[in-house]
This record gives C-alpha cells, structure tokens and sequence, in this order.
C-alpha cells in the first residue's frame, strides 16, 4: 500500500502545481475523485469554484463530493471525542469548521450535525481547564518559561480564562525581576534597567519594579562634562564650534539614554592647551571629578573649517535647431540653424576636521577618540537658453546632424533634459544642517562607550 499513497501524494502535488485557472483545477479534482482522494479532490472543486464563482458545475460537484469531505471530518471529531482525544478532536472540529466556512463564503452549504458545536465547546472547556491547572502549577514550581507554553495555548481559546491574565504576567515579569534583584545587589544596573523595563511593557504594577525602575535608571546614568573649545582662530570655525556644542548638548538632552550632561558647573571651557599627556592635566582632571561628580569628560576640537562657493560658472555653448520650409507640395527643406545656450556650473560645500577624545574620570584613560572629516557639497550642471525659446525643444541638437558623421551622432535627449535640469543649488545653511547632523550621529555613537 505504501507505493500506491506515494504515488497519490506525488501526482496530487504535480496535479496542484500545474493548475492556475478554474477549469484545470476541476479537471485536476475530477481526477483526484476517480483515485478515490475525496478529501483532496473536495478542495480542487473548492479551488475550481472560488476561481470562478459562475462555475455551475464546479458548484455541483463541490456540493456532492465537499458535503462527503465534511461527513468525514465530523465522524473524525465524534471517534475522536468519544474516546477522549482531545486535542485530536479540537483539530478534526477546526478543520470541519473552516472547510463548512469557506464553502458558505461561496454559497454552498455543508451540513454536519450541529450537536458537534456543544461537543466542540466542551472539548475547548476541557482543553483550558487542562492547561491552565499544568500552568499554575508549573508557576508555583518557580519554572516560569514552561509555564508559558501552557499558557499560551489557553490564551488561544480564551484569554478571560479564571486568572489567566495574572497567571501570564507572574510568569512573564517573576524571572525579569529576579534577575534584576540580582544585578541590583551587584550594582550591575544597565542590565537590571533592561530587565525592569522589560516589566514595565508587560504591566506597571508588579511588586515594586516601577520604582526600581525609577533607582536603577538614575543609577546607571552616567554624568558628564562637555567641554566647549576655546582656541577657534577665526570667525568660521567659532561658529561651528558653537553649533556643534549646543547641538551635542541637545542630543545629550533628548535623544542619548543612560547619559546627562553636567550644564551648572564653572568647568564648561577647554583648558587653555590642553594636553592630555601632561600630569598637571591629569590631576586637573581629577580635581573637576571631585568638584562636579563627573564620570566622563568629552573635549572636540574643530579645526580646517572651509565653505566654499563657486558663484555660477557660464560657458557659451553652440546648439542647432531644425527648421522645416516647405517648398511646394511635394517638397520640404529641412536645414540646421545654429543658436547659442550656456552650459551652466555651480558647487557649494562646508568642511571641517572634527576631533574628540572621552575620558574615563576616575581612572583618567581615554575610552574613545577620533578624527574625522565631515562634510557635506551639492553641484549643479544645467543649460539656459540667452535668448527666449518657445518652439518644440525636440527639434535642438548639439551637433549639426547634416555635417556630422553618422557615428559621432547621439542620442540628444540628455542633453535637451539638461535645459530642465536642477539649477538651484542647496543654501549654506542647508549644507551647515547636513554636516550638524552628522556630527549628532558621531557623538552619539561615541557615547556608546560611556554607557
């Protein structure tokens, strides 16, 4: 028997991959009834149908042969309820249901003895009374992600099940609080925060989590001083420089979790030529640590601040433009008249060498340093007309078609977009926004280390 239900099973799958229209399933089902394969051929004339609603006779037979698919889920259910299998006959029932359901989308009725409904509804009964009680007893045996299979397949039937919802949260929220107890007992606060706010998305009143929440944040929140550059040498760079740092304190401010900077304090001024690897700096250091409570200082520098702008740079350029005379009847004069454009450039662009060093107050080490070029440009290339041009812009070339070789002739659609080209180049102040911005995204991944 083993060879015949492969070969059943291989020719259903060809069959089921061969058929995309209405007729070829039905055909593909008729076959699938001749081999005795009620159930799959039921779901062909279901296919077939849904396919073409207008199908009379996918209809016909979806009636006759899915009515002997439902009889035989519904006996499935009966056997399987009647001797207690449980989750056997959740699955026969389910499968009846959805098959009945779908068929009456299309307007055929399944019928099967309606008794089944209570029947199905006592097994559901049966099947969350038996779970729920392995659930709270794994809950009260303290093994809490076991408990939450169980858990999850009564809430698939009812999640109002007796004290369900309690039962999920204990289970959810009991190991996160323990571990965060833990981490808490050994200062390690950063996973401890991660474990409550854990809690804190499952429900806000469990035991005293909102406020260890509240003691492990501050705890893990690290301070810092930003120190301001004070040696900018001309007009640019103490301009950015200044936009630099009110926007790091900022993205301290509102975007950097973990991290506040330290803003009433006398010390927000580099030190005249600093130098880390000078001792009397280092002892500096630590004297700002003890006065403010800082864990970290953030010194940058912006040095090579550049803007650039070219203005508009205009080239005088030659264009044909074809001009059709007519002659007579029968004869029209096509002729090149040449015309002048300019081809038009522009470039704008702001730079600078941005450097930074973190250091670790307590110890005086440097945790994080770096030299980076930010930088952002925008370029322009277009072409303008010097005199005004109202006529079909299909008929320009750059090139006189009648006295140029057939193989240096082009295509002349880029070139006639260019006259409609972007002429408007970004403002310095859009350029300074962009390169603000990556500058945020700098600092705040060199955060990271603080954290």
């Amino acid at each position: 028997m083993k060879p015949l239900i492969y070969i059943s099973s291989l020719a259903f799958s060809l069959l089921l991959i061969a058929c995309t229209g209405s007729k070829k399933y039905f055909k593909a089902a008729e076959k699938m009834e001749k081999m005795g394969l009620v159930n799959e051929a039921a779901e062909f004339y279901f296919q077939s149908l849904q396919r073409k609603p207008t199908n009379v006779e996918a209809r016909l037979k979806l009636k006759e042969v899915g009515q002997k698919h439902t009889s035989g889920m519904a006996s499935e259910f009966f056997r399987n309820f009647n001797t207690q299998q449980n989750e056997a006959s959740l699955e026969s029932y389910e499968r009846m249901k959805d098959f009945v359901d779908r068929c009456a989308a299309l307007n055929v009725q399944m019928d099967y003895p309606k008794a089944y409904d209570e029947d199905y509804q006592k097994s559901v009964e049966l099947y969350c009374s038996k779970n729920y009680h392995q659930a709270a007893v794994l809950v009260n045996q303290k093994k809490y992600n076991e408990a939450l299979s169980y858990i999850s397949k009564v809430n698939r039937y009812n999640k109002d099940y007796k004290n369900l919802a309690q039962l999920s949260i204990i289970a959810t929220c009991e190991p996160l609080y323990q571990t965060a107890i833990t981490n808490l007992q050994n200062k390690n606060y950063a996973p401890a925060v991660q474990a409550l706010s854990a809690i804190s998305s499952k429900t806000d009143k469990y035991k005293d989590a909102k406020d260890l929440l509240e003691m492990a944040t501050a705890q893990s929140t690290k301070q810092f001083i930003l120190f301001e550059p004070n040696g900018a040498s001309n007009a640019l760079t103490k301009t950015i420089e200044s936009a630099v740092y009110n926007n790091m304190n900022d993205a301290a401010a509102n975007q950097v979790k973990g991290i506040k900077v330290i803003n009433n304090t006398p010390f927000q001024q580099t030190p005249e030529a600093f130098d880390f690897s000078k001792s009397t700096n280092v002892d500096l250091i630590q004297a700002i640590r003890k006065a403010t409570g800082a864990d970290y200082f953030y010194f940058f520098t912006v040095s090579n601040a550049k803007e650039f702008d070219s203005g508009l740079i205009k080239t005088q350029k030659k264009g044909f433009e074809e001009t059709r005379t007519r002659k007579n009847d029968t004869l029209v004069i096509v002729d090149y008249k040449p015309f002048t454009y300019n081809l038009v450039k522009a470039q704008r662009s702001v730079s600078y060498d941005f450097s930074f060093k973190v250091i670790n107050a307590l110890n005086s080490q440097i945790v994080a340093s770096q030299t980076k070029n930010i930088q952002s440009a925008d370029a322009i290339e277009y072409q303008e007309f010097t005199q005004p041009f109202k006529s079909n812009i299909n008929n320009l070339y750059p090139y006189n078609p009648q006295q140029t070789a057939p193989t240096a002739q082009y295509n002349a659609k880029a070139w006639r977009n260019s006259f409609s080209a972007r002429n408007t180049l970004k403002t310095q102040e859009e350029l300074k926004t962009d390169v603000y911005n990556q500058n945020i995204k700098l600092f705040i991944s060199s955060t990271a280390s603080m954290k």
